[in-house]
């Protein structure tokens, strides 16, 4: 049996209470630790959280520009399509029919006019 002072400085076995204030002493070493590991768990989870952002944005911007150049290439085959659908059209309209072959054409020449 464990003998145990009380609040009257007298000795008498008896058992033992902890309390709140036995349990948690922690002193300023162990306190600077604790604060360091905090601070340094916040910094890693805010660079993880930054990074996962910064490659997010890698990969929209390359889907953005996949997009764009999709885009581009799309109005060029429109524009060629457009074209071969108006000469098709030409072709089959009887405006062709309608014109004559011109057997003897008379071409001008295209001179600078002299100031005199």
């Amino acid at each position: 049996m464990n003998l145990i002072l009380s609040n009257s400085r007298e000795a008498k076995p008896g058992i033992r209470r902890r309390t709140l204030s036995a349990k948690i002493e922690i002193g300023t070493f162990a306190l600077m630790v604790v604060m360091i590991f905090l601070a340094l768990s916040v910094s890693l989870l805010y660079l993880a959280h930054a990074n996962r952002t910064a490659t997010r944005g890698y990969a929209l911007k390359k889907l953005e520009i996949e997009k764009n150049q999709i885009q581009t290439q799309m109005e060029i085959w429109n524009q060629q399509i457009s074209e071969a659908e108006s000469l098709d059209a030409i072709k089959n309209s009887g405006v062709l029919e309608d014109m004559e072959q011109i057997k003897k054409p008379i071409y001008l020449q295209a001179g600078v006019l002299d100031a005199d």
